[in-house]
């Protein structure tokens, strides 16, 4: 039972592994922490994979994991830092900002992803830029944008929308 269960998720999931390699480094800007994330939702994936209905949408699934998996190491990460700056305001333990680097920081560009475009994408809040990398990056359709951010249609067009707006007022001088 469990060697067809790996099976089949190796033959349905695993082949997104780039798409969300890739898509990880674009909402994290850090290879680090993008392979810890795609780690994390492939693990998380394979552990729930039981819940999943073959014949439906593995891409999305996957991304709807990438998100929720995204968005609880930022929510963990902001615990951690204002855990850290309460012992520094109280007088506590030295604080070194080296070990603590937020998971949106941007270090090291991926290769063929201009250095610039990603620097902007990182200024989005974080549901702009999901919304646009899922549309504009992997090619997903408002509806199924819909579905991975759990939010309706028209909050996805204006999402994306107000990122292409931003992307656009960011990167004009590029266009010169």
């Amino acid at each position: 039972m469990e060697d067809d269960k790996k099976e089949k998720f190796e033959q349905i999931a695993v082949p997104y592994f780039n798409i969300l390699y890739n898509s990880a480094y674009r909402m994290t800007g850090n290879r680090n922490n993008a392979e810890d994330l795609v780690q994390d939702v492939f693990l998380s994936a394979y552990k729930s994979f039981h819940q999943f209905v073959e014949g439906t949408n593995c891409k999305a699934w996957l991304f709807k994991i990438l998100r929720n998996t995204f968005i609880n190491r930022i929510k963990k990460e902001m615990r951690e830092v204002r855990g850290v700056q309460e012992v520094r305001s109280s007088g506590g333990e030295e604080f070194h900002s080296s070990t603590h680097q937020l998971i949106n920081s941007s270090t090291v560009m991926d290769e063929g992803f201009d250095e610039t475009i990603q620097k902007s994408l990182n200024k989005l809040p974080e549901e702009f830029r999901m919304a646009i990398i899922l549309c504009d990056v992997e090619g997903f359709s408002y509806q199924e944008i819909s579905e991975v951010l759990e939010c309706p249609v028209g909050t996805v067009r204006s999402r994306i929308n107000r990122a292409r707006r931003f992307l656009a007022e960011e990167l004009k001088d590029l266009r010169a």
